[in-house]
């Protein structure tokens, strides 16, 4: 069977990379400038150009029976076109409400999923009722543009606040383009991990311990140790609702702030995710086998625990196998030029407890990064 992916970054990689093994054949679709750099020598790439028609697209994918994307920030008129030729997994619907914030807190209303607090930002009448409503600092998120903390201001007072509209000039385009949150106070970031397949079954990864650095994920444990199980229960019974609503087929993130006994979703990811690369060592079946198992029809396989994992990213690190290999963790490249701050791999360890692997992950920070 023939699969196209749209985008051809890591995630494309590690699906593709799980999906051969399977029997499956690949293509990429790449926007114009987009870096393909990763996805090399496992199948066709065809670069969008603009002028083409969907069925031309279609085509130069070499016909997939499938199409599932690596990002949700594609242009939602190509996945609905290409669904006229073949099946579009997760549907071209769910990936609309998830690719926009604003869109994102409304599905989750919907659904009746404890969400981040927010106000739509349209003026600077706006803004002065958000601080007022929630106080500073305040968060302002775009809510098309970002991810990895892009597209988003910490705004610490009033002068913030004038700074930012000077700077930006917000309020020159839609009235959703901006919502402001208040600085949570949580306890930990949690995420969760779920996949639905064509036939309606659902399975959910165990929750995930993840540490940010500027908004950019650094590194994930699980199962997670800060987080209770009254909250693991009703998260795992939330994404799998979400599922459901949006007749949803692949696999979804859904990150969370934690604070005791009480949670709320900041973000939804229609993909596979950065936080569940531990799986490819962690569990019977990864993420990313999931994911294709389910676009593709087949069944899913199970997330058994091995003992706890540990991931670290790998944030602007060169290439050097005699600091990178180590007896205790396995390495992932994801054949990218090294820049600074930008994800170029990860690597994975494993241990019997979720505290011996925390130990041995701050380990491996310190070799990798110094004691920082």
């Amino acid at each position: 069977m023939q699969v196209a992916i749209l985008g051809c970054g890591q995630l494309a990689r590690m699906m593709a990379l799980a999906g051969i093994p399977l029997g499956l054949r690949f293509s990429f679709l790449a926007q114009a400038e987009e870096d393909t750099a990763p996805v090399e020598g496992l199948g066709t790439v065809y670069r969008l150009t603009g002028n083409e028609s969907f069925e031309q697209i279609h085509e130069g994918l070499n016909r997939p029976q499938v199409v599932t994307v690596e990002r949700e920030q594609f242009p939602i008129a190509v996945l609905r076109g290409l669904a006229e030729y073949c099946a579009v997994h997760p549907n071209p619907d769910a990936i609309y409400r998830c690719q926009h914030r604003l869109r994102q807190k409304r599905l989750l209303q919907e659904v009746k999923v404890p969400h981040t607090p927010y106000r739509v930002i349209a003026s600077p009448a706006a803004l002065t009722q958000a601080a007022e409503d929630f106080g500073w600092p305040l968060v302002i998120k775009n809510t098309e543009d970002g991810y990895d903390g892009k597209a988003q201001w910490r705004l610490h007072n009033e002068t913030d606040g004038e700074r930012w509209q000077q700077d930006v000039n917000p309020f020159a385009g839609a009235d959703d383009r901006w919502i402001a949150e208040p600085m949570m106070a949580f306890d930990a970031e949690i995420s969760f991990i779920a996949a639905r397949n064509q036939q309606g079954d659902l399975l959910v990864y165990p929750a995930t311990e993840n540490e940010h650095t500027n908004g950019v994920l650094v590194q994930s444990l699980a199962p997670a140790l800060a987080v209770q199980p009254v909250v693991v229960d009703e998260a795992a019974a939330a994404i799998e609702r979400l599922l459901g609503h949006l007749n949803y087929v692949g696999v979804m993130a859904m990150e969370c702030f934690v604070a005791g006994n009480q949670w709320w979703v900041n973000e939804l990811a229609p993909r596979v995710h950065n936080s569940g690369h531990w799986t490819t060592e962690g569990v019977t079946t990864s993420q990313f086998e999931n994911h294709m198992r389910a676009v593709v029809g087949w069944p899913l396989g199970k997330p058994d625990m091995m003992g706890a994992v540990g991931m670290l990213n790998l944030l602007g690190v060169p290439l050097n196998h005699d600091v990178l290999l180590t007896e205790a963790a396995s390495l992932s490249w994801y054949n990218k030029a090294v820049r600074p701050g930008r994800k170029v791999g990860h690597m994975v360890l494993r241990d019997a407890t979720a505290q011996g692997a925390r130990e041995k992950l701050t380990q491996l920070h310190a070799r990798i990064y110094g004691n920082v």
